[in-house]
């Protein structure tokens, strides 16, 4: 059972999909998750919902502690994964490789990152944008601006694309800003990945950055860790690098 979208992406990239009784209600990928039955969000499982299910082994995150808890007090077992950037992913399918018996696919899946991140950082450009990333924010509105920070997961694909993160000087992975500290942080380009992104109004929303150029992506691989980095830094060079 997977307790986030990473997770159960992770157990998919592992060829474990078959084993999942259960996943978060956030989990959409593979789509063959869909019928599966849900658990409650990220940051509220269910535990009856859980224990109906009877999963001998349940994949869960770092703020699942508590939870965690009461799994094992339940009698289930419990692998914790956090999921904040890219070591994370390693440590992932190292973690659930060797829980679930698959560590030579484990082993493919971090060759297949090592490959990706190495292509990626081979390609040439010449310019280096400056990237404001943005994580979250209100509908139609830029009240609770979260952004990605020092440290962040798109910040470590920004870098390997040869980008500059606009926030890079932040002192959180994911800071929240007003509008006045977008302007001052003088970005080329806006990436906004918040699920609350409007194509439509984006280059309203955003005119006061003048000279920016606005892109709203709401591919799942760039809101949050993944162990699709291939598209992740593909989806990337083409949002930075356009032809």
């Amino acid at each position: 059972m997977s307790l986030t979208p990473s997770a159960t992406e992770i157990i998919a990239a592992l060829g474990a999909t078959d084993q999942l009784v259960g996943v978060d209600d956030y989990s959409t990928y593979p789509a063959s998750v869909a019928k599966l039955p849900k658990v409650g969000t990220f940051l509220q499982p269910n535990l009856e919902a859980v224990m109906t299910l009877r999963p001998t082994l349940v994949i869960a995150d770092d703020v699942h502690a508590a939870f965690e808890s009461r799994l094992s007090d339940a009698g289930i077992a419990a692998v914790e994964c956090p999921m904040h950037d890219l070591k994370d992913v390693r440590e992932s399918f190292a973690k659930v490789g060797k829980a679930i018996g698959r560590d030579a696919q484990a082993r493919d899946q971090l060759a297949s990152i090592d490959r990706a991140i190495s292509a990626a950082r081979a390609r040439h450009h010449d310019v280096r944008p400056r990237v404001l990333a943005v994580i979250d924010h209100e509908p139609d509105g830029l009240r609770g601006l979260v952004v990605a920070g020092p440290g962040s997961w798109l910040d470590e694909l920004l870098a390997i694309e040869g980008a500059d993160n606009a926030m890079a000087g932040a002192g959180t992975r994911y800071p929240q800003i007003s509008s006045d500290e977008a302007t001052r942080a003088q970005p080329t380009i806006v990436v906004d990945v918040a699920f609350s992104a409007d194509p439509a109004t984006a280059p309203q929303l955003w005119g006061f950055l003048a000279g920016a150029r606005i892109v709203v992506a709401k591919e799942p691989f760039l809101q949050a860790p993944s162990p699709r980095v291939a598209q992740a830094l593909a989806k990337l060079d083409e949002i930075l690098y356009p032809q």
